[in-house]
Order: structure tokens, then C-alpha cells, then sequence
């Protein structure tokens, strides 16, 4: 009986404590992925961006921090010496990651060196 009651109480504490040790390769796709759940809020920051300058374009790069634990992104910083884009696309692209964290927390902050959005530009018409 109490090797029961101590493996259920293990097994409560073990489910309570859901963080994981990524390997490299892992990191990046689920990353990547958590990043992904905002395009659509990127894009309509392009788009206004081009509502306002057709000819718009540049890449916007920023780095960050996972944080261990939570999964919160933090210390979200555009890298200005590798960013091109307006600094109203910038601004609007940093508003977007607001309050974005990764679904499963990690054991180790995540440092993220960077990650970079590149917008093209609309095709001009051919004549």
C-alpha cells in the first residue's frame, strides 16, 4: 500500500513538471514553429507597411531569450546594424510577439542569436 501511495505521489509531482531538455536541432524547429503561429500577424503588419509605401521592403532581425520555466520570450531586441526595414514595420513586428511563448518550457533559457523576416517588395507591374 505505501509503495503505492508513493508512486502516485511521484507520478503527481513528475506531471507537474512538464519541462524537457531540447537538443539543438529541436530548439530551432519548435522555435521556428512558435514563431510561425504569428505569420499571420506579420503579414498584416507588411501589408499596412505597403498600404503606406508600395515599394517597401527590408529585413527585419531580432534576438531573444526562452525563458527556462515559462517559455516566455524575453529581452525581444531588433538588431538595428542587421535590420533594413522601416522602423515602423520593426516596431509593428516586435508588437506582434507580444506575450508569444512556447507551449512546452524548457529546462535552459534559449538564447536565440537571431531571427530574421525578410519582405520583398510588391513586383511592379510589367509594361
Amino acid at each position: 500500500m505505501r509503495k503505492t501511495i508513493a508512486l502516485l505521489a511521484l507520478m503527481a509531482f513528475g506531471a507537474g513538471c512538464s519541462f524537457i531538455a531540447r537538443d539543438t536541432e529541436t530548439y530551432k524547429k519548435d522555435n521556428r514553429a512558435l514563431l510561425e503561429t504569428k505569420s499571420s500577424d506579420i503579414k498584416a503588419c507588411y501589408d499596412a507597411a505597403l498600404a503606406a509605401d508600395p515599394s517597401v521592403k527590408g529585413d527585419v532581425v531580432i534576438s531573444y531569450t526562452i525563458e527556462k520555466k515559462t517559455g516566455k520570450l524575453t529581452n525581444v531586441t531588433v538588431l538595428t546594424d542587421k535590420t533594413s526595414a522601416p522602423e515602423g514595420l520593426q516596431n509593428c513586428v516586435m508588437a506582434a510577439l507580444e506575450g508569444l511563448t512556447m507551449p512546452r518550457p524548457d529546462q535552459r533559457d534559449g538564447q536565440v542569436q537571431s531571427f530574421t523576416w525578410s519582405f520583398q517588395g510588391q513586383a511592379k507591374p510589367a509594361v
